[in-house]
């Protein structure tokens, strides 16, 4: 009698444990559910603003190989200026994505950990963009003088700032696909037009 009695509290108490921790479980789920709705409605977020402003190029080689493909090897910065129009500053993480041509990785773009005040519009962003052996034979021939494909692709880290109190860390995946980047004009290179 006595072990039926102990048998009869332990799977008692055994199902008092799972209620108590499903009841638990659905609490976080409607705390992490309100302050996202708070969130989304109250700070009504909207896409930060990346505006296209100086590109230095610090060096620069040309490769020929025994097919007579020219190859080109490139060190530039870029300097965007950003624009925050939320109510909320931004933080992001150091980044490096991937430049894919034809689904070949030829450069790399560095981004510097950078913070976006909220409601910002100036702040100042250089980034270095590398390419290695870069085949621009086709663009030299003339086959693609308008449109120089190149596709961005990589994962930023991203930290929002709400009355000065860090959220966790969001992982933003960045694509950049349709370009008109390279124009060549007597020997020049040029930037026409990037599309973001």
């Amino acid at each position: 009698m006595m072990g039926g009695h102990r048998a009869l509290c332990f799977q008692f108490s055994c199902k008092k444990c799972c209620l108590f921790f499903l009841i638990i479980i659905i609490f976080f789920v409607l705390v992490i559910a309100s302050l996202s709705l708070i969130i989304i409605f109250v700070f009504k977020p909207r896409r930060p603003i990346f505006s296209f402003e100086t590109m230095n190029i610090a060096s620069y080689k040309f490769d020929v190989s025994d097919s007579s493909t020219v190859f080109l090897s490139l060190v530039a910065y870029v300097t965007l200026i950003s624009h925050n129009p939320n109510r909320v500053g931004i933080r992001y993480d150091f980044s490096r994505l991937k430049i894919l041509d034809h689904g070949v990785a030829v450069g790399m773009l560095r981004i510097p950990e950078f913070y976006q005040p909220a409601r910002s519009h100036n702040v100042s962003i250089r980034i270095d963009i590398l390419f290695q052996r870069l085949d621009i034979s086709t663009i030299m021939s003339g086959g693609q003088t308008r449109n120089f494909p190149i596709k961005v692709l990589g994962d930023i880290g991203v930290h929002l700032w709400v009355l000065h109190i860090k959220l966790p860390k969001i992982k933003v995946g960045f694509r950049f696909l349709k370009s008109r980047v390279l124009v060549f004009s007597r020997n020049t290179l040029f930037i026409k037009r990037v599309l973001f």
